[in-house]
């Protein structure tokens, strides 16, 4: 019923609306990268990220889920809000101290303050968050564009793709992951069926699908030699990948780094769908295996040699913009820096750097694809928007300060930092965006995260959208 009511929405545009909005529209995740993941990346390199200068609009957005849980309690509502998930900037900054250990969090992290203790409980993941994004719709955790009834949803992809122009999603995680699945437009109220998540994906909707989990590759990007390891199609059933292997296959199967460069820097063009699975399993560069004599977590960023000649997420983003840009109906294309999420439930803050490094230089790709007179996109045309699903845990180095940001100690020194946990949390994202329609859509930003507590310390990060915010005006870009 939810799917039919946002047909008829977008059915009911009006040529004004339609008129104000871009013809090609571009999202990027970073997944789990939160306010204090962006300015460790930045402390960390001295420089600014890419959004941080030029005409980007800014703003935060709230990730709260549906509810928690898959099953609704007998004899409730399956599109009934869980309260308790709702973001109130009362409960995300509340520093009333908590003794003990975090209740859901095992016996390795202290609970230190209520607002921590609230953002275990409530935290989402990455597939209600995308799917919220992509659909407009909020869903429970580890839904892909379903609704709290598990019934499908109609997202954005498959808008674009009615409406007639080419679409994509790709990450540095493996292509069927949460985020990509989400922004894919697959339907699926688990996102660990993973074989059936990878089905849907190519079964018509995507022009372009992208990442790793490649079963013929190992973490490091080297043959799998064991036939019979346990990675091998964690991701993908093997009768589909036979089948894109084939040469009768409808997709183009582009593996290797050379090919997918040549593909982005035009010296080769693909006439049928573009597969780009990077051989290694599962990331670009996150899953990369540590020296003995290196714990993880201890490394600086860098100082573990990248897997040589693998390809990067900017590349693969170029290969894949200049495929769908080919289109002069337009496009809708995702793209996801997976691995930063990866990195941090591990604890791994300086791969989360990399990761976000890496986010960062793709992002400055696509705005260089975006401004070159060769591009098929323009800013007069183009919607750019790049936040995150959700946040994690990350503040700064003193445990007795609440919230306390992450320290700078200058470029190329560490930042000062501590993990209050190895998931997510309910905190709000960074949100920017640039190009046609982004005045319009920040206008969604109506709400003030502010809190003073009991001593009058203040905290918030000010106007916030919520993600079906996004995703409803996603859809109208849509409309015709």
């Amino acid at each position: 019923m939810r799917a039919f009511v946002t047909a008829l929405l977008l059915a009911a545009a009006t040529p004004a609306i339609a008129a104000d909005m871009p013809k090609n529209v571009i999202v990027m995740i970073a997944d789990g990268a939160g306010h204090n993941t962006l300015a460790a990346t930045r402390f960390w390199t001295g420089r600014p990220l890419a959004m941080d200068t030029g005409p980007w609009l800014r703003a935060s957005m709230a990730t709260y889920g549906l509810r928690p849980e898959r099953k609704v309690p007998e004899g409730g509502d399956p599109y009934a809000q869980d309260p308790d998930a709702v973001y109130d900037p009362a409960k995300a900054w509340d520093t009333r101290p908590v003794k003990g250990m975090a209740k859901k969090a095992g016996s390795t992290y202290p609970a230190l303050f209520a607002g921590y203790e609230w953002h275990r409980r409530s935290a989402p993941d990455s597939a209600n968050t995308m799917s919220a994004m992509m659909t407009g719709v909020r869903t429970f955790d580890g839904a892909i564009d379903v609704d709290g009834a598990e019934k499908p949803v109609l997202s954005v992809a498959e808008a674009a793709k009615a409406a007639g122009k080419m679409t994509g999603a790709i990450s540095s995680v493996p292509f069927n992951h949460a985020t990509p699945a989400a922004g894919g437009g697959a339907h699926n109220p688990d996102r660990d069926d993973y074989h059936g998540l990878a089905r849907e994906m190519f079964g018509g909707t995507l022009d372009v699908i992208g990442g790793g989990g490649n079963p013929d590759y190992d973490q490091d990007g080297k043959p799998i030699t064991d036939e019979h390891a346990e990675i091998r199609f964690k991701w993908i059933p093997p009768e589909l990948w036979t089948e894109l292997k084939g040469a009768n296959s409808r997709w183009n199967l582009v593996e290797t780094a050379g090919d997918i460069r040549a593909l982005a820097e035009g010296k080769a063009t693909s006439a049928k769908p573009l597969a780009m699975i990077a051989a290694v399993n599962p990331t670009l560069q996150a899953g990369r295996a540590y020296p003995s004599n290196i714990a993880r977590g201890t490394a600086d960023p860098g100082a573990v040699p990248l897997t040589p000649g693998m390809v990067t997420l900017d590349e693969m983003a170029i290969a894949a913009l200049k495929h769908v840009g080919t289109d002069r109906d337009g496009f809708f294309m995702t793209i996801e820096g997976g691995a930063v999420d990866w990195a941090m439930h591990a604890n791994d803050f300086p791969r989360m750097i990399e990761e976000y490094m890496a986010f960062d230089d793709a992002v400055r790709a696509v705005v260089a694809w975006i401004e070159s007179p060769e591009s098929a996109a323009s800013w007069d045309d183009t919607l750019l928007v790049v936040t995150a699903d959700h946040d994690h845990l990350l503040y700064g180095p003193d445990l007795d300060e609440p919230f306390q940001r992450v320290t700078n100690n200058g470029a190329g020194k560490l930042p000062g930092y501590s993990w209050a946990w190895d998931s997510h949390s309910n905190q709000l994202v960074p949100f920017f965006a640039r190009g046609k329609g982004a005045e319009r859509l920040m206008a969604e930003a109506d709400q003030i995260d502010a809190h003073t507590d009991e001593k009058g310390r203040k905290f918030g990060y000010g106007r916030y959208l919520t993600q079906p915010e996004l995703g409803a005006f996603l859809m109208k870009t849509q409309e015709k």
